[in-house]
C-alpha cells in the first residue's frame, strides 16, 4: 500500500505543477500550442516525455525479453526521424505554425488543399488512436500485479487521470513533463545498470542467451528496415514533433530541442532493452509486460516502487499530450472544416468534449492490444506514407493535390489493413504502403499535371 500512497502523492504533485503552468487556457491557440512561445527548456521535456511513451518503454522491455536487442529499433527509429524532421521539414512546419496551423494536417493544406488535409487527418487519427490506446494498457500491465486491482477499473482510473491532465492544455503538460522526464530517465538508468550486473554482465548474458538475442536485425533485415524507415518518416507527421515547431519561440529553439531529444531518446532506448534481456536470464518464465517491475523488485522493494512510479510517469508524460493532439486533429481538421463559421470559444468547448470521447474509445481499443511493441511499431508504418509524400513534394514541385490525396489515402489504408491481416507473406506494412504511395504520387502527378496556386 505504500507504493499506492507514494504514487498518489506523485500524481497530485504533477497535477499541481500542471495547473500552475496552465493558468486557465481561454483560446484554442493557447490550449493547443501555448501561443507559440515555449522556449527549449520546456520544449525538451515536452518532446522527450511524449516520444519515449509508457507503451514504448514497456514494449521495448517486453520485446527485449522476448526477442532481444532488436527491440531497440522503435525508439532509435524515432531518434533518426527527429534528425530527418529537422533537416527536411522543420522550416516548413515552423512557418505553418506562424500562419496559424495547430495540427499536423492543417499545415498540409498550405502545401496542398483541403482534400489532402482531410486525408492526412484520417491517417494521423488512426495511427495515434493506436498509440494512445496502448498507454492505459501499459500502465495496467504494471499496476495490476502491483495492486491486485482488476484490469478494467485500472483502465478507467488511468483514463480519468489522462483526461484531467489533457484539459490543462499544452503548457500545463510541458511543465508536468519536466518532472516526469527527470524521474523516468534517472530511475530507468539505475535499474538498467543494476539489472545488467545482476544478470552477470556482458559475458554471462552472452552465455545464457541465444545468439538471436544479440541480432540487431531480427527477425530479418527487411522487417528491421521497415521499422526503422517507418519510425523515421512517421516523425514528419508526428504531432509531438510538429508541435515543437508550432509552440517554439524560434525555429532555432525548435531545432535545438528536437536534436537534443533525439540524442536523449537514443541513449534512453537502451535502458528498457537491458532490463528486458537481463530479466530473461534471471526470471525466464515471467510476464514480459511486467519485467521492468519484476527486475526492480529483485534489486530492492524500494526500486520496485520507483519503477512503478517511473512507468506511471512515462505514461503520464505521453497519454495527455496524445489526447490533446487527437482533439486538435478532430477539432481543427474535421469539425472546423465542416463548420467554417465556428467561433474560437465553440472550438475550445468542442475540443474538450472530444478529449473525453477519445479517452472512452481508447479504453475499448486497449482490450484488443496483443503486443504493445508490435502495435507501437505498426502505428509508425501506417502514417509513414504521410511523411514520404511531404518530403517528395518539398523537393519535387510537380506533385499535385490529387496525387498527394490518393497516395496518402491508399498508402495509409493499405498499411492499416495489411497490419490487421497479420502481415501477409511475412511482409511488413511499410513496403506495400510506401511502394503504392510513391507510385501513385509519380504516376498521377505526371498523368494529370496541376497548376500550383
Amino acid at each position: 500500500m505504500i507504493i499506492l500512497f507514494v504514487m498518489a502523492v506523485y500524481i497530485a504533485f504533477s497535477i499541481f505543477i500542471g495547473v500552475s503552468g496552465s493558468c486557465g487556457e481561454k483560446t484554442t491557440r493557447s490550449f493547443f500550442v501555448s501561443h507559440g512561445n515555449l522556449n527549449y527548456t520546456l520544449l525538451i521535456p515536452l518532446l522527450f516525455g511524449e516520444l519515449i511513451a509508457g507503451a514504448g518503454t514497456v514494449g521495448n522491455a517486453s520485446g527485449a525479453f522476448t526477442t532481444g536487442i532488436s527491440a531497440v529499433w522503435g525508439v532509435w527509429g524515432q531518434a533518426l526521424g527527429c534528425v530527418v524532421f529537422v533537416i527536411f521539414v522543420s522550416k516548413f512546419f515552423y512557418h505553418a505554425g506562424k500562419k496559424g496551423a495547430m495540427s499536423v494536417a492543417e499545415a498540409f493544406e498550405y502545401r496542398f488543399d483541403k482534400r489532402v488535409r482531410t486525408a492526412v487527418s484520417l491517417v494521423v487519427l488512426i495511427a495515434f488512436l493506436i498509440v494512445y490506446a496502448m498507454q492505459p494498457a501499459a500502465i495496467a500491465g504494471i499496476l495490476e500485479p502491483l495492486t491486485g486491482v482488476p484490469r478494467l477499473p485500472l483502465l478507467i482510473g488511468c483514463t480519468i487521470l489522462f483526461v484531467i491532465m489533457a484539459l490543462m492544455g499544452l503548457k500545463g503538460i510541458a511543465k508536468m513533463n519536466l518532472v516526469h522526464s527527470l524521474l523516468i530517465f534517472s530511475v530507468l538508468m539505475f535499474i538498467a545498470v543494476c539489472s545488467f550486473f545482476k544478470a552477470g554482465g556482458g559475458e554471462e548474458m552472452a552465455k545464457e542467451l541465444t545468439a538471436s538475442y544479440f541480432d540487431l536485425f531480427l527477425p530479418n533485415l527487411s522487417s528491421s528496415l521497415a521499422n526503422i524507415l517507418g519510425a523515421s518518416f512517421a516523425m514528419i507527421s508526428a504531432a509531438t514533433v510538429v508541435n515543437s515547431c508550432y509552440c517554439a519561440k524560434s525555429l532555432s529553439d525548435a531545432r535545438k530541442g528536437i536534436l537534443f531529444v533525439a540524442g536523449a531518446i537514443f541513449i534512453f532506448a537502451t535502458f528498457p532493452v537491458i532490463i528486458g534481456m537481463s530479466g530473461k536470464i534471471i526470471f525466464p518464465g515471467s510476464n514480459p509486460d511486467s519485467i521492468i517491475y519484476i527486475m526492480a523488485e529483485e534489486i530492492s522493494p524500494v526500486f520496485s516502487s520507483l519503477a512503478g512510479i517511473a512507468i506511471c510517469a512515462s505514461v503520464l508524460s505521453t497519454a495527455p499530450a496524445l489526447l490533446l493532439m487527437l482533439s486538435a486533429t478532430v477539432t481543427r481538421d474535421l469539425y472546423c472544416v465542416a463548420r467554417t463559421e465556428t467561433s474560437d470559444k465553440e472550438q475550445l468547448v468542442f475540443s474538450k468534449i472530444i478529449i473525453i470521447v477519445i479517452a472512452v474509445i481508447g479504453i475499448a481499443l486497449s482490450f484488443g492490444m496483443q503486443s504493445i511493441l508490435n502495435e507501437w511499431l505498426a502505428s509508425f508504418q501506417i502514417r509513414a506514407i504521410v511523411g514520404i509524400v511531404m518530403v517528395i513534394s518539398i523537393y519535387w514541385d510537380k506533385v499535385t493535390n490529387t496525387a498527394a490525396f490518393w497516395a496518402i489515402i491508399v498508402g495509409g489504408v493499405l498499411a492499416a489493413v495489411w497490419h490487421y491481416m497479420d502481415h501477409p507473406f511475412g511482409v511488413e506494412p511499410m513496403w506495400p504502403s510506401s511502394l503504392a504511395g510513391i507510385f501513385l504520387v509519380i504516376a498521377i502527378s505526371l498523368a494529370r499535371p496541376e497548376k500550383r496556386k
